[in-house]
């Protein structure tokens, strides 16, 4: 989770140098949070947003206990 979120990051600082070298803004902020994060007051839920990242965080340990379970077998 933390390295797609680092990613993420990474690429949102590039397209803000980027708009910002070429003068012009792409989106308004508000188009850019997606509609389910939106708490209709215009700002941001933020349960929602940390429900899904323990969401994704479960999802990462699922998959790495997979993985070694697989990795024990093999041997």
């Amino acid at each position: 989770m933390d390295v797609k979120c680092t990613m993420i990051c990474e690429e949102a600082k590039h397209s803000q140098n980027d708009d910002l070298e070429a003068g012009t803004a792409k989106e308004p902020k508000e188009e850019t949070i997606p509609l389910r994060y939106r708490n209709g007051q215009g700002g941001v839920d933020i349960e929602r947003v940390r429900r899904d990242q323990i969401q994704a965080r479960r999802q990462v340990v699922r998959a790495m206990i997979r993985y070694f379970k697989n990795l024990r077998r093999r041997d």
